[in-house]
């Protein structure tokens, strides 16, 4: 069984120094470590979960009680207590404000301590190593989460303890030279997170954290007669919303197409094979230690997405169905787009473009019926390839209850000609495909198309 070490966040700021305080890893700085008379400056606790449960992060802060001259009261803060809340796995920084009076005195070797107290919220298993976590690459990780980490890299953190009895205090030294009147910087107090998992773009973690929770309360819901009705609605809606009105078939159709994809999530609970799911079977990822992969899965757009929502509340992981329409739908018309692609290639031996131009052509198609482009990128050609081509497909594998075989295909072949005057002469090559496709499901099927 693989070692579980998430990525070490903190190691790769500090140079590997940390101080363990219950399932936390922490190190102390100030930024900056030279600071001028008069100015205000920042004690900097940097941590790291080290565990897969939320934890509660209780700090007190301990200025100088004088400076260099025996002057008391230079050092001050409005903040010396503070409680925070760290999410499972989740690496930041505490930020406490601390100023200086203009005629502190000049001096080096200021001591500047911090009480720490862990206690988790939960259960916690260990997630990253007491000696440190596994290799941070930074090209794995959101630009955002990057350039703080950058940012910290110029600080130096101390791990130093002092003797204290029944708490872990840290401590590290700042120095204090002449200073003129300027304007005070108001820091504020607080948490700053630095990168959480969703923060990391290896689907490994978000699986190794989240796949049993996924299993047991998510993909046992995504079943057709759950699922199918709400996204037909939904889509209606959305190609209503971008000027292009689609009909109840169609909408069904594209509909099918996404609730098919739900149903690969789990295909053995839904009658689906697990080969014919390929990708899109996350049942048999789950069941696999994601960390024994040497390489990170290709996830399908939805899965990423509810990944993400999932890491910023669990509970998210409940209530797949209220967030089809507002959170997911987007990424999983993404995956219905590809997939389409990938059929039609298949079925057709057309060659549809490279994956960067089909990508291209998706998120084109995505940014049209979001309304962020002022292309007129919607019209029969793009509607209907891939997604309505791909639909017929794989209509036969997505039955609703007492539904014909044959009845998607018959109103398509209905909605396509209703829609003959709209087609140019650029959509020709997409219209006779789409006949061509309906009459191979007539003669499988043994109905005449133009009945």
């Amino acid at each position: 069984m693989a070692t579980v070490n998430y990525p070490d966040v903190l190691g790769h700021v500090t140079g590997g120094a940390r101080q363990n305080v219950n399932i936390a890893q922490v190190a102390l700085a100030t930024r900056p470590r030279v600071v001028r008379a008069g100015r205000a400056f920042e004690v900097i606790l940097l941590v790291q979960n080290a565990g897969d449960s939320a934890l509660d992060l209780k700090l007190t802060l301990h200025l100088p009680a004088h400076d260099a001259k025996r002057q008391r009261d230079r050092f001050m803060t409005k903040t010396a207590r503070l409680i925070v809340n760290v999410k499972p796995a989740e690496v930041g920084y505490v930020v406490l404000p601390v100023a200086t009076l203009a005629d502190t005195a000049i001096g080096e070797g200021y001591k500047i301590a911090v009480d720490v107290d862990v206690q988790t919220l939960g259960k916690a298993n260990r997630i990253r190593a007491t000696d440190g976590g596994g290799k941070l690459d930074l090209t794995t990780i959101t630009p955002t989460a990057r350039e703080h980490i950058e940012a910290l890299m110029g600080l130096s953190f101390s791990t130093a303890k002092t003797a204290t009895i029944g708490r872990t205090t840290l401590e590290t030294t700042f120095s204090v030279m002449s200073g003129s009147i300027s304007k005070m910087t108001d820091f504020q107090p607080g948490w700053v997170s630095v990168a959480t998992l969703r923060d990391f773009n290896d689907a490994r973690l978000l699986l190794h954290r989240y796949g049993d929770l996924i299993k047991l309360k998510t993909l046992p819901q995504l079943k057709r007669d759950q699922v199918f009705a709400p996204l037909a609605a939904h889509t209606l809606e959305v190609f209503r919303a971008a000027d292009y009105r689609l009909g109840e078939s169609e909408a069904n159709a594209i509909a099918k197409v996404m609730t098919l994809l739900l149903e690969y999530a789990a295909p053995i609970q839904n009658a689906h094979a697990g080969v014919s799911a390929g990708r899109y079977n996350i049942e048999a990822l789950i069941q696999r230690d994601p960390l024994e992969r040497i390489d990170a899965p290709d996830l399908p757009h939805w899965v990423r997405a509810l990944l993400r929502l999932i890491d910023q509340d669990e509970r998210a992981a409940q209530y797949p169905l209220k967030l089809l329409e507002k959170h997911l739908y987007d990424d999983l018309l993404r995956d219905a787009i590809d997939f389409c692609f990938a059929q039609v290639a298949t079925a057709t031996g057309e060659n549809l473009g490279s994956a960067s131009e089909q990508d291209d052509y998706r998120e084109k198609l995505i940014a049209a019926l979001k309304q962020e482009t002022n292309e007129d990128t919607l019209n029969f050609s793009t509607v209907y390839l891939p997604l309505l081509a791909g639909s017929v497909l794989i209509n036969e594998l997505l039955l609703l209850e007492g539904e014909d075989p044959d009845a998607l295909s018959r109103s398509l072949q209905a909605a396509i000609e209703s829609r003959r005057e709209q087609v140019t002469t650029g959509d020709l090559p997409t219209f006779n495909l789409m006949i061509d496709l309906l009459d191979r499901t007539a003669q499988r099927l043994g109905y005449r198309a133009h009945d």
